[in-house]
């Protein structure tokens, strides 16, 4: 049973070993996605280095054989402890000046070569047998301590490292963090036993406790992208982003966000993180179903009062931050893991807020201009006939009534040779506003050309049509316009053209009966309304 014990302990061992020297194979190879995995790779090799000196260390029988592989061993395991702690700064960007994590290994790395005035063993070795194994015993001199210590406590400043990290970590790299911690006391306490005599047999377990540290960081690198999701890329991209980012896991609870959506949606807290997300926008069913689709990209209006009256945790936050409103064009990106390849595991999505809000208001000016008279401000020619085109296919699908008016001031020509042209824009911008106000807002009236204006009456037969036209006339021939101090008079007179019961409408030939309308009340003497 005793050489079969042997045997399994040196086959764990150089496992370790071939295990620790393929990861840091792999480190190395990613050390372009991250610069902290060349670091890494050394950290680990040294590691190798270490469990494979010692799995040549109990296959020996005899003190000078032992002493070989006991160099072998401390070719690498005086720099442990301060690429260790080299490795948990780089990983979350803590600034440490190099030399100084490695005064101390440069001083026990040479003691124990030269084991100057017996600083590092102040006796010769020995073989002693307990159990199974032969174990080297060494008399410790003050250099010897002083590496023991020194890995200690590099190991418990990784760890503290790794820790802080975790406590200030988002739930997106909270696992990796976890892993990282856990990877940084798995080592620490194996050391702790050996040196306390605890372990058994009196065997330095360290190298075991490395295989549990090699497999914790294997996870942390294949399935939870320690070196994928970088904190450097988070603190220089993510949380510096203009654009809102939202984190959400395959089932849609929020996973992270960076502070521009915080400030978009007033509903996101670190409390939040686990919620489903429709839940938090629930006060918006637009966002809550852009976010929810498939559709990429798509466009959303935020208002974020109604966003938060739909959520608790939005309610909370109204008084602190009332968020932002306006126009957002959304994106969504899977997110996988083993950088991005489809299959290895989809770690989730981002979803990306890009504020398109004066994109949206130049695109309505614009619209707005080109469907705008700008003398007057109300609709011109091109939106009178689009509005009027609508109608028309309404009244062939259901018959729904209309009317249209058209309405010509009357000697607008003598306003303009009398108060010059300016005076006669003015009258034009007063008759726009009387006419409004005439109309109910579903009527569309247009400047149609030179001092013509034209109204389209939806659902309005003949009879209510006249009516509106006789009150449009009224208002403006009652009216006194004050045009730069002098009163002005003006009267219109107006043409009026319902549709009938016609099946098919020719829109051209209503706006020519209105017309002839407007004609005959020009020849029967003007300020009055006729009706085709």
């Amino acid at each position: 049973m005793g050489p079969n014990v042997v045997v399994l302990f040196r086959f764990l061992l150089t496992g370790v070993a071939l295990l620790l020297a393929f990861l840091a194979a792999v480190a190395w190879n990613r050390r372009k996605e991250a610069p902290e995995a060349a670091t890494f790779a050394v950290l680990v090799a040294s590691m190798a280095v270490y469990a494979f000196g010692y799995a040549g260390e109990l296959a020996q029988t005899t003190i000078a054989g032992a002493q070989y592989w006991l160099n072998v061993e401390y070719l690498a395991l005086p720099w442990a402890g301060g690429l260790w702690v080299l490795a948990a700064c780089r990983h979350n960007r803590i600034k440490v000046w190099v030399p100084l994590l490695f005064v101390i290994p440069g001083i026990t790395f040479a003691g124990y070569y030269s084991n100057f005035h017996q600083l590092f063993y102040s006796g010769p070795p020995s073989l002693v047998h307990r159990g199974h194994f032969w174990v080297m015993e060494v008399q410790r001199g003050p250099l010897s301590t002083l590496d023991n210590a020194y890995l200690m406590v590099c190991f418990l400043a990784g760890a503290w490292v790794y820790l802080k990290a975790f406590r200030h970590a988002s739930a997106l790299y909270r696992k990796q963090a976890l892993i990282l911690v856990l990877s940084s006391f798995v080592p620490f306490v194996g050391y702790f036993l050996y040196l306390g005599g605890l372990s058994p047999w009196g065997l330095d377990i360290t190298p075991l406790t490395l295989a549990v540290t090699c497999g914790l960081v294997h996870y942390g690198i294949f399935r939870s992208g320690v070196f994928d999701l970088e904190p450097l890329a988070r603190t220089l991209i993510f949380n510096t982003m203009r654009d809102a980012v939202l984190i959400l896991d395959p089932r849609d609870r929020l996973l992270d966000f960076n502070p521009a959506a915080a400030h978009l949606l007033p509903a996101l807290s670190r409390e939040a993180v686990g919620t489903e997300i429709g839940l938090l926008v629930g006060g918006n069913a637009a966002l809550g179903k852009a976010i929810a689709g498939t559709e990429n990209p798509v466009e959303v209006e935020l208002d974020n009062q109604r966003t938060q009256q739909g959520s608790q945790q939005g309610n909370q936050q109204a008084g602190q931050d009332q968020g932002s409103s306006g126009f957002y064009q959304m994106r969504t990106w899977p997110l996988y893991s083993d950088s991005g390849v489809v299959g290895r595991g989809r770690l989730g999505r981002a979803v990306i807020f890009a504020d398109v809000t004066a994109q949206v208001q130049l695109r309505e000016e614009l619209r707005v201009g080109a469907e705008t008279d700008v003398l007057t401000g109300v609709a011109n020619r091109r939106r009178f006939h689009q509005a009027l085109e609508i109608e028309c296919i309404r009244f062939t699908r259901g018959h729904a009534p209309f009317s249209v008016m058209m309405i010509d001031l009357d000697f607008f020509k003598e306003i303009n040779d009398r108060y010059g042209h300016p005076a006669g824009d003015a009258v034009l911008r007063a008759i726009a506003q009387l006419l409004l106000g005439c109309l109910r807002k579903t009527d569309v009236l247009a400047r149609y050309g030179g001092e013509e204006f034209a109204v389209l009456l939806p659902e309005t037969r003949g009879e209510g049509a006249n009516v509106i036209a006789e009150r449009v006339r009224a208002s403006v021939g009652g009216a006194a316009l004050e045009i730069d101090g002098q009163k002005i008079r003006v009267t219109i007179s107006v043409g009026v053209a319902s549709t009938g019961v016609d099946d098919e409408l020719d829109q051209t030939m209503l706006l020519k009966r209105a017309d002839l309308a407007l004609y005959r009340a020009k020849a029967a003497g003007r300020n009055r309304v006729e009706v085709a």
